[in-house]
């Protein structure tokens, strides 16, 4: 407990030291663990945060898309991950998804939610054109990431689509 006050005291008092710097135009400033332009205390419990995850920032944020014929509401819902419900978590920022889902009968409307800082928009399964007439496009928030909302506009048994810039 000793050992966490020394280094939490030294941290700070090197952290203030700097904060001289804190003004320099665009070059990083020494100190500045969350890059938030201001040395402060929440610099301290950054590093503390990093030092318990072993290395790692935490709290990084997942991306998921999504495909069903349930509107989504949170990757972890088990209902949304059964049948022709599925999110799936992506490791990268793909440069489109390819979506084939179904089939489904009878025919339902179909939901797909894309992060919407990917700014995806809707294409025919050949990736050729634009296919804004067979989904809307919305905004929504999901466990705290916002995502578009693709709606099918009408019953379809299955989704055969191309989502890209």
């Amino acid at each position: 407990m000793k050992a966490k006050i020394v280094f939490l005291l030294a941290a700070f008092l090197m952290l203030f030291s700097v904060s001289a710097n804190a003004q320099s135009g665009g070059t990083p400033i020494k100190g500045d663990v969350n890059e938030d332009g201001v040395v402060d205390i929440a610099d301290i419990n950054a590093i503390i945060d990093i030092m318990k995850n072993g290395g790692g920032t935490g709290g990084e944020t997942k991306y998921y898309w999504y495909v069903g014929i349930i509107s989504p509401t949170d990757p972890n819902n088990p209902d949304e991950n059964t049948g022709n419900n599925k999110w799936t978590q992506l490791t990268s920022k793909p440069e489109s998804l390819t979506i084939y889902a179904g089939p489904q009968m009878p025919p339902e409307v179909w939901y797909i939610a894309i992060p919407h800082s990917y700014n995806f928009q809707a294409y025919d399964s050949t990736g050729s054109a634009p296919d804004s007439a067979a989904y809307t496009k919305s905004q929504v928030t999901i466990a705290g990431t916002q995502y578009d909302l693709f709606t099918g506009t009408g019953r379809a048994p299955a989704v055969n689509a191309i989502f890209k810039k």
